[in-house]
């Protein structure tokens, strides 16, 4: 599924506050690839987004694992590498956890070491969409016919 075909949907995601560039980014992202939402909706954890998507028809950018927690909800991945996940490391300049210098060492070497080969199966992405139309939700409820990565 392309960004452009949620034209028209609202969007479901985390506060600005949270993360205000990463926020900013997934806008912009978004944005280039023709999905400008008609309204941006906050939730704060995984079961309320869930429940964003399933009362208003938002769509949200969540890995399967969170869809696979509420039957009514479909997951289907988006095409292209438009949206990557990324995860920060962070603790006080005071008085850390007395694990975190390792911590520290271990990440950097690693971020630092040779490029990570990048495995795509199927063209699934590490972003996927939290959706589906009534009538799909229907026809993948009776059995209707889907290819091994759930695409009709």
């Amino acid at each position: 599924m392309a960004l452009a075909d949620l034209a028209g949907h609202e969007l479901a995601m985390f506060p600005r506050a949270t993360a205000p560039e990463w926020y900013d980014e997934i806008l912009d992202a978004c944005r280039r690839h023709g999905f400008t939402p008609r309204r941006v909706r906050h939730a704060r954890n995984p079961d309320f987004l869930l429940g964003l998507v399933l009362g208003r028809q938002c769509v949200a950018f969540e890995p399967e694992s969170t869809a696979r927690r509420e039957a009514r909800v479909a997951w289907r991945p988006l095409a292209g590498a438009v949206l990557e996940r990324r995860t920060s490391a962070v603790w006080p300049d005071r008085s850390p956890h007395p694990a975190a210098p390792a911590f520290g060492a271990v990440a950097a070497a690693v971020l630092t070491g040779p490029e990570p080969v990048r495995r795509l199966v199927s063209g699934v992405q590490p972003w996927s969409v939290v959706y589906d139309t009534p009538s799909a939700a229907v026809d993948h409820q009776t059995g209707g016919q889907a290819g091994e990565d759930g695409r009709r």
